[in-house]
């Protein structure tokens, strides 16, 4: 940016010097209105822009010629300080979240399609969610640093160009709408502050679905009714769903009650259906109902085979319908029932 200011400085002189007939503006008020213009303190600037002010008609073309000069190194400032890796933590992240969400689209696409349950294509499927896993770790991992004095000195860019560009627009007599300096429309106009405000969106969205999913497994290990098999299961699978930006599920006791109802008939009963030959249970929403859950029910699994949580995510997962229930993006509820090794998930929305 040095050698950008040595220029800039130039040619500012040389139009000084070709203004003869007008009272000459000092190389060093030039100078220093120049570098107080990029600098940090809004008094400096402001300082700056008065500099011209003493000088009335005679400094406003050398006025002008400053003031597009000054925009011209706020922008050089933005496109170092993105380039900057000791001060930009996101250096990597605008091209990575970029990826991120091509893939969570391309890969939610093949989470529901129906294969038929066949074994090759389930294994292609947990291969695709395993990479995307490893994008999603970093760029969420990039997203979690700290940020405040790369954003502070983003803004402080942004207003000193808003700045620049109010004083242009008085300087050449247009109608001004006192106190609307807005950085941030500021920086989108030029195009590495848009990459900037680009990048910051998409951090925002990535440390959303980060509180989202730590607030859920709070709330979820929270509830005091719930054992560990249920709890196990529910943050095995919202942390899959996260892969894809879904809600995380939080557990609802009536609906678990229905579910864990469920899976305790079929043990004791010796079938394995969605329909209950048990009176008054006999679809998904009747048990719902007769548990007291007092919201929508959307999907119903179940499995048979094992006590472990992630026995039954994987059965679930190699199976096309209950795949598409367990990453369905309408429900922000779940109902999870284990009882010996049978399996029932319910899920609702509130």
């Amino acid at each position: 940016m040095k050698s950008l200011l040595s220029f800039a400085l130039g040619c500012l002189i040389a139009l000084s010097h070709a203004q003869e007939a007008e009272p000459a503006i000092p190389h060093s008020a030039i100078k220093t209105a120049l570098q107080w213009m990029q600098n940090a303190d809004p008094a400096k600037r402001a300082a700056a822009y008065r500099t011209f002010q003493l000088y009335g008609d005679s400094g406003q073309d050398l006025y002008r010629k400053t003031l597009n000069a000054a925009h011209s190194l706020h922008e050089d400032r933005i496109e170092q300080l993105m380039a900057d890796e000791r001060k930009n933590p996101f250096l990597e992240l605008d091209q990575l979240a970029e990826k991120l969400k091509t893939e969570r689209e391309r890969i939610y696409k093949l989470i529901k399609t129906d294969y038929q349950k066949d074994p090759a294509k389930v294994r292609m499927l947990l291969d695709e969610v395993e990479d995307l896993a490893k994008i999603n770790t970093k760029a969420r991992k990039l997203a979690a640093k700290d940020s405040q004095e790369f954003d502070a000195a983003m803004m402080v860019i942004g207003t000193a160009m808003a700045e620049v560009e109010h004083e242009l627009k008085r300087a050449k007599g247009e109608e001004l709408e006192e106190g609307n300096l807005d950085a941030l429309k500021t920086l989108g106009d030029c195009y590495e502050g848009g990459v900037y405000l680009k990048t910051k969106s998409n951090v925002t969205s990535l440390r959303k679905e980060i509180a989202e999913l730590e607030d859920a497994r709070a709330a979820n290990d929270a509830a005091g009714w719930a054992n560990g098999s249920q709890k196990d299961f529910t943050h095995h699978l919202n942390d899959f769903r996260s892969l894809f930006a879904l809600t995380p599920l939080r557990m609802e006791e009536k609906l678990s009650d229905a579910a864990v109802g469920h899976s305790q008939d079929m043990a004791t009963l010796g079938f394995f259906s969605h329909t209950s030959p048990v009176e008054g249970k006999s679809s998904p929403g009747d048990r719902a109902r007769m548990a007291g859950f007092k919201h929508g029910w959307s999907g119903e699994n179940i499995f048979m085979g094992s006590s472990s949580p992630v026995s039954a995510y994987n059965a679930w997962f190699a199976s096309d319908g209950h795949r598409f229930i367990m990453f369905a993006s309408g429900p922000n509820l779940i109902g999870i029932g284990p009882f010996g090794k049978h399996w029932t998930m319910m899920t609702g929305r509130k």
